[in-house]
């Protein structure tokens, strides 16, 4: 593991890369290392100028939701496990990018700080729109992945023969749909904006109730 202190230089640096761009989003989860990172990279960002919006999301696919959704040039997520810390720098669109070398000179003010809370629920409320769905499903993913398809009208269960799953990465890019025994990729932009595109099979909804329904 690479040492505490030699990571968070390298988080401050980056973090002025990406606050010359003007704005980052930042966000943490599995753990305090990655929490004290994911602020010394906003110091470092706010001091060339740029504005920190620190989130509560928990996955790096939230973080790249919220950018492209406030239109920020950048997005900064980082996980801890154990006492390794993985980073995940995307650009406004949700891709891993290099952000460019700082310019010469130095910005007369300092950026600000913003909190940004509920980002789960606005992420689900967004990507599930006006999708009514109605049936079972089983969930495997992210909080937001189950907030979406509760707010889309499913009734989640837990896995039993019959009922389809819908499996996302634990970071919430990419999203399966798995029923007695194969299991299939499901195009989307995110792993909530598959589950919103996907339509179950005609089989597996109830005949008595095409419409939303309430759980």
């Amino acid at each position: 593991m690479e040492d505490p202190i030699r990571q968070g230089r390298r988080m401050y640096e980056l973090g002025r890369r990406l606050g010359a761009l003007g704005a980052v989003a930042i966000g943490s989860a599995g753990g305090p290392l990655a929490q004290a990172l994911a602020r010394t990279a906003g110091v470092g960002a706010a001091l060339a100028g740029g504005e920190v919006r620190f989130h509560d999301g928990r996955c790096a696919a939230c973080a790249a939701w919220l950018a492209r959704y406030y239109r920020l040039p950048a997005s900064l997520f980082l996980r801890q496990q154990g006492r390794e810390v993985t980073v995940w720098v995307l650009d406004g669109q949700g891709r891993l990018f290099e952000p460019p070398a700082l310019p010469t000179a130095t910005p007369a003010w300092t950026g600000e700080w913003d909190l940004l809370v509920g980002v789960e629920q606005a992420w689900a409320a967004h990507r599930a729109g006006r999708v009514h769905r109605a049936g079972p499903l089983c969930a495997r993913g992210p909080e937001g992945l189950v907030l979406a398809l509760e707010r889309m009208g499913y009734e989640l269960v837990p896995a039993r023969p019959g009922i389809p799953v819908l499996r996302s990465d634990r970071e919430g890019f990419s999203l399966q749909v798995e029923l007695d025994g194969s299991a299939a990729p499901l195009p989307g932009e995110d792993a909530l904006a598959a589950a919103a595109a996907w339509v179950p099979p005609a089989q597996l909804l109830p005949a008595s109730q095409p419409g939303p329904r309430l759980i």
